[in-house]
């Protein structure tokens, strides 16, 4: 047997926490199963043999089943468009679903490399859309998939982490690969100063600005309301009233969230800066095609602390 200190725990979490989240599609309940995963780790620590395998491989199994147990609950986080077809009523009331368990981002410092994650056949690709896609697979997929291309793990230690052969392993990681790359894959990144421009077009207030540069048939969507767009003509009567309803005095801080460009807003207010929304982007060169909102006070709370960008 041997002995496991608080440093060999430390090292360990942060890539238990980027496990967590692309397996349960949430920043918050991540930090809980990461917590739960790391007591059960310290309460069965004198039971760890590493001659049966590395604390690793032990921890990452650990992590396996609790996601697993929680995804009986919540087996799918969704968004907006995977509810319902487009469609939204300009100046009506938007009316949140909270009963929806929704897909979350999270700070693109969880997703990023540790020692134990740099190897050479490491995919970077964390996009939201990527987390999207894998909330599709059965369980043992989304686990391969994570473990090999974002975790960095070898083939043999993704098999003993999934309890299966090498061979499974790696046939599950190859379904895994096929769904996602026919549905995520990208020509170019989004281009920086494409980002840059929409804050400080929200910034002026400038609607015509916004819409010109996102695509003809942009995606928009505001999570908890589920109620979403796909186009650019909606997108521009939206923001028109939406400078209308609430004013023309706002300011943009840049965060990355799963490997994406977005903003915190806030309304500026005769008190002060008040916390608006999140917002992520996503596109192909300079041409935003999804615009993501998330108005929840937690989460604009964890890009704060978490994933400062300042412009």
């Amino acid at each position: 047997m041997a002995a496991i200190g608080d440093g060999d725990l430390a090292g360990l979490r942060r890539g238990l926490l980027a496990f967590c989240y692309q397996m349960l599609g949430s920043p918050f309940e991540a930090e809980d199963a990461v917590q739960d995963v790391l007591e059960r780790i310290w309460r069965s620590r004198d039971t760890f043999d590493p001659e049966r395998g590395s604390l690793t491989t032990w921890a990452y199994a650990i992590a396996r089943n609790t996601c697993v147990d929680r995804l009986r609950a919540t087996p799918r986080r969704p968004l907006p468009r995977d509810l319902q077809d487009p469609g939204i009523e300009v100046g009506a009331p938007l009316v949140p679903s909270f009963d929806v368990p929704w897909l979350m981002p999270a700070p693109t410092g969880w997703l990023g490399p540790s020692p134990v994650e740099e190897r050479a056949e490491r995919r970077v690709d964390v996009r939201l859309a990527v987390t999207a896609m894998l909330q599709s697979l059965a369980p043992a997929q989304r686990g391969a998939f994570v473990l090999r291309d974002i975790i960095g793990l070898t083939a043999a230690e993704t098999a003993a982490v999934l309890g299966v052969s090498v061979a499974a392993a790696n046939s599950a990681l190859q379904r895994a690969r096929a769904a996602l790359g026919t549905r995520t894959r990208r020509s170019a990144a989004l281009a920086p100063e494409a980002v840059e421009s929409y804050a400080r077009a929200i910034e002026r207030a400038d609607v015509a600005a916004l819409a010109a540069l996102v695509a003809d048939d942009v995606v928009f969507e505001m999570p908890p309301v589920p109620h979403w767009s796909r186009d650019r003509a909606t997108y521009r009567a939206f923001m028109a009233d939406f400078f209308a309803r609430r004013g023309s005095r706002w300011a943009a801080t840049a965060i990355s969230a799963n490997g994406q460009r977005g903003i915190l807003l806030h309304r500026l207010g005769d008190d002060g800066p008040e916390p608006h929304t999140l917002q992520l982007f996503d596109g192909d060169g300079t041409t935003i095609d999804h615009v993501l909102v998330y108005q929840d006070p937690r989460l604009f709370a964890l890009f704060e602390t978490e994933s400062p960008v300042r412009r």
